[in-house]
């Protein structure tokens, strides 16, 4: 999808399984119990959308901002958390 690239970091885990309602963002848990969303969204409505969405599934939202395709967004300290601490279904 063409677009500009955002990273949206949340408090809490979802499961995967959500990501298809999320307009097939990427979903990398943190060790700290947070996560990070990040995809190309078509435009700023797509982004609202978004937002939107977390906020119905009552999710704090932490950050949001745009990304160059070539950053990796970990920030230290930041670390994936391993596959078994992703599974907070919703």
């Amino acid at each position: 999808m063409a677009g500009q690239q955002y990273e949206i970091h949340i408090k809490g885990h979802l499961s995967p399984d959500w990501a298809d309602w999320l307009d097939c963002m990427q979903m990398r848990p943190l060790k700290n119990g947070e996560m990070v969303l990040s995809g190309a969204l078509a435009d700023q409505a797509a982004l609202v959308g978004i937002l939107n969405k977390l906020n119905r599934l009552n999710l704090t939202i932490l950050s949001v901002h745009e990304t160059d395709r070539n950053e990796t967004g970990q920030a230290a300290g930041n670390e994936p958390a391993e596959e078994s601490e992703q599974s907070k279904n919703m």
